[in-house]
Formats: C-alpha cells, structure tokens, sequence
C-alpha cells in the first residue's frame, strides 16, 4: 500500500466520498409523521367493522 502517495488519499477521500454520496441518494428516507385519516371532520376508527351511515357528503 503506498501510503507515502499524495495520490492515495486522494482517491481514497474521493472514495469515501461517492460512497456517502451513493448512500443518500439511493437509501430510502425516513418516513414522515402518520395522520389519522377523517371523514366529514369526523376520525375513521380502522377497527370497527361496521360501516356508517354518515358518507359525509353534503
């Protein structure tokens, strides 16, 4: 390994540098905050079976 090289680094850094690159652009980012989904400004309980009679439109 030619650790007396000014080239080394060089490639070395710009190594590194692609690599962090590569992992910011193709890993996927975090996941925003969850909203609670509402229908006619009323929240839509995901456990209950049963189907309203409110459609909410108006």
């Amino acid at each position: 390994m030619p650790l007396n090289d000014w080239q080394f680094y060089v490639v070395t850094l710009v190594a590194i540098a692609s690599i962090w690159l590569l992992k910011i652009v193709l890993l996927p980012k975090k996941k925003g905050t969850k909203t609670t989904l509402t229908v006619g400004g009323k929240p839509v309980d995901k456990k209950s079976k049963r189907k309203s009679k409110d459609c909410g439109c108006s």
